[in-house]
C-alpha cells in the first residue's frame, strides 16, 4: 500500500498512545502492533507525521494465492461455508482413482 495523499488524522485515526523516545532514540510499540512483527514506516515531508503500517508478509510460495483472484475467492467461500457447517465427508481411497 503506498500512501499519496497527505494524512488526515480527523475520522480515520485514534490516539492511543504517548510513547517516550529513549536515549538511543528507539520508541517501543509492545503491544500496539498485536499480530506483525514487522511495520512499514511512512514519513509526511510537509509535517514530519510518522505513519506505522503493520505488516503480515506472505512467503513467496504462497503469494500465488493471493495473486489468483478465483482461487483466492473459491478459498474464501470454502471457509465461510465450514464455518457454517457446510461440510462433507471425502473418501480419500477414491481420490488415486
Amino acid at each position: 500500500m503506498i500512501l499519496k495523499k497527505e494524512m488526515d488524522v480527523s475520522g480515520h485515526y485514534e490516539e492511543i498512545s504517548t510513547k517516550t523516545v529513549d536515549e538511543k532514540s528507539r520508541v517501543t510499540i509492545g503491544n500496539l502492533v498485536h499480530e506483525s512483527q514487522r511495520v512499514k514506516i511512512y514519513k509526511n515531508k510537509k509535517d514530519g507525521t510518522i505513519l506505522l503500517v503493520p505488516l503480515i508478509e506472505i512467503p513467496e510460495n504462497e503469494a500465488w494465492l493471493y495473486k489468483n483472484k478465483k482461487a483466492i475467492t473459491m478459498l474464501q467461500k470454502g471457509i465461510e461455508e465450514a464455518a457454517q457447517g457446510k461440510t462433507s465427508k471425502l473418501d480419500v481411497d477414491s481420490l488415486g482413482e
